[in-house]
């Protein structure tokens, strides 16, 4: 900058039309120069003061002992950076306070971002819970109409085995668990003619349980504790948080806060979703450790959800050595293990069998004769469904 630059400046004196007025500053190594008004005033640099004042500090106010009725200030805050002030004291006081004031700006203004971009990523990565939070905040009956929604879509794509036959049949198997889930739900269990080792629950309590898994269960607590684990579901509400969290954090925040519209709106078209959806890995594991409970709580050997998961963990093997080849056999064990959603089978057996370890012995039922007779119905069922639609298309099914 060349030292003989002026700087736009006020002062302020008696002697000033009107007590004020603009004029000039100009520094050289000894003084500075006010030129304004009608007057001319030197200010000497051995012992100007100098100090910042006005909004957000934006002025530079200049006084000097000598000339106690003069006052002078400038917005030009280029001033601190003249060569003949570089060593000033005053003027490397300011500059301090400066670099202060603007990394104190700074700071902040970088808190508020954060902030703005943060608190959706907080929000976001905490929907488990929020959404536990929300999803209690919705009536049953709202949860009832979603899985009823859900299972009538359903129907239209399986062949279901008839209500009144199942019920008879299923409930002396479910009623222990459905008696120990609490009051809030009331369970329909149905059965469906699909050879997959499955079963899901809708939320309000429609669960649905294929006729694979009823034929391939070696006994009676294998298939409880399977019905034990989607009860676990329906209870911790994670159909109905799923669809939450899918709606995004907008509308878990104006749930919070009490206005729930724009997410009962969403809740109430989200059926077609459940039938499909698989759940997070935290909730199988909760369904897991709440299915098992219910199983001590019902006396249910939880022993059978045990041997259930190592029958699925056989499934896996028999797919795997299908493969073939030791290298994509690797690839996709490690692919379920960490891309599927539910947790790797083999860490759920031993969380399970920890558990099962300290419990102290205790009689569990006995549903051998109730368990016998469903499997014989079911096996019926899908023999008679499988050969009518044999019949209705000319060509057995696949």
């Amino acid at each position: 900058m060349s030292p003989d630059r002026a700087f736009e400046a006020q002062a302020f004196n008696e002697q000033l039309p009107g007590g004020r007025s603009g004029g000039q500053l100009a520094v050289d190594a000894a003084r500075l120069h006010f030129n304004g008004g009608g007057q001319a005033v030197d200010l000497p640099l051995e012992g100007l003061q100098l100090s910042l004042g006005g909004a957000s500090d934006r002025l530079i106010f200049l006084t000097h002992p000598a000339l106690p009725a003069w006052q002078f200030y400038t917005s030009d805050h280029a001033l601190l950076t003249h060569p003949a002030l570089a060593d000033h004291p005053a003027v490397q006081h300011l500059r301090r306070h400066r670099s202060k004031r603007r990394l104190l700006g700074w700071g902040s203004l970088a808190a508020v971002l954060a902030l703005i971009l943060l608190l959706p990523l907080a929000l976001y990565l905490s929907l488990d819970g929020l959404s536990a939070v929300v999803a209690r905040r919705l009536p049953a009956d709202w949860e009832q109409s979603l899985g009823d929604t859900a299972i009538k879509q359903f129907r239209v794509q399986k062949t279901f085995m008839p209500d009144k036959a199942a019920d008879a049949l299923l409930q002396p198997l479910v009623a222990p668990l459905v008696a120990q889930a609490g009051s809030r739900y009331r369970y329909h269990f149905h059965v469906i003619n699909d050879p997959s080792l499955n079963a899901f629950a809708l939320p309000g309590g429609e669960v649905v349980i294929h006729s694979g898994l009823i034929l391939k269960a070696a006994s009676p607590d294998q298939l409880q504790g399977v019905l034990a684990h989607e009860i676990s579901h329906v209870t911790e509400q994670h159909g109905l948080r799923s669809v939450i969290k899918s709606v995004g954090v907008y509308a878990v925040a104006q749930a919070l806060i009490g206005d729930a519209s724009g997410l009962i709106a969403a809740v109430a078209g989200a059926a077609p979703m459940l039938i499909n959806q698989k759940y997070s890995r935290d909730f199988e594991r909760e369904a897991d450790r709440a299915g098992f409970d219910l199983l001590t709580r019902a006396q249910i050997n939880p022993a059978g959800l045990i041997g259930f998961f190592g029958a699925i963990r056989e499934e896996e093997r028999r797919q795997l050595k299908q493969l073939g080849d030791a290298d994509a056999q690797s690839a996709a064990r490690g692919a379920m293990a960490y891309l599927g959603t539910h947790p790797d089978t083999d860490e759920r057996i031993a969380t399970l069998q920890a558990r099962l370890a300290k419990l102290p012995a205790s009689p569990w039922r006995d549903d051998r004769a109730a368990f016998a007779a469903l499997k014989a119905q079911v096996q019926q069922f899908v023999s008679t469904t499988t050969t009518k639609d044999d019949d209705e298309s000319g060509n057995p099914r696949q």
